[in-house]
């Protein structure tokens, strides 16, 4: 009986910080990443990143010169992004397919540091913002990877392009940042 009370308090426990998270703990790998579905409601905090909701968003762009990081998901094979539409997203984006993936394998993770090292190489202290689409867990889980790689000045735009877009602003079509172990191009914005 003793042993079935402590289970039972410990089984609430648990119970009680998935609700206080409101997202299971199941939901996420054991670095700490968000694992499929990517498209559901992102209730997570996001701790060393700066959570913008679309006025702050906007404050943000009207302020100062920073680097967008769109990093919607896009299939790859055999060396090629396959793309069969345009891509369209908030102006004057970077795209950063798949870098919102729970684990990267080492050339995925190089494509993302080498491509946010060169966007930051003319302009340092440019704050880096992270989006995809509303309630999408990828864009959380590039501005987290972000952090704990050690880049600074980090926002998250939860909203990403369906709140661009529903506050009014037009987007732009974009090809995906092609990675060293691309094999060509395919995509014509």
């Amino acid at each position: 009986m003793r042993r079935y009370i402590i289970c039972l308090v410990w089984i609430s426990g648990i119970v009680s910080g998935v609700a206080e998270a409101d997202v299971p703990a199941a939901a996420f790998n054991q670095q700490g990443y968000r694992l499929p579905p990517f498209k559901a409601p992102v209730t997570a905090p996001l701790p060393g990143v700066t959570t913008l909701d679309d006025d702050t968003f906007q404050v943000l762009l009207e302020s100062s010169s920073v680097i967008l990081v769109d990093v919607y998901a896009l299939t790859w094979h055999n060396g090629l992004f396959l793309q069969d539409s345009p891509h369209l997203t908030i102006p004057g984006s970077i795209w950063l397919p798949n870098v919102g993936a729970p684990t990267l394998e080492d050339e995925w993770r190089d494509y993302f540091t080498q491509t946010l090292d060169a966007q930051r190489e003319n302009a340092e202290v440019a704050p880096l913002v992270f989006f995809c689409r509303s309630d999408c867990w990828l864009s959380w889980n590039a501005a987290r990877r972000a952090e704990a790689m050690g880049y600074e000045e980090l926002y998250w735009y939860p909203d990403g392009v369906d709140g661009w877009q529903a506050s009014g602003h037009s987007l732009a079509a974009v090809c995906p940042q092609l990675p060293a172990h691309a094999e060509r191009a395919t995509c014509e914005p």
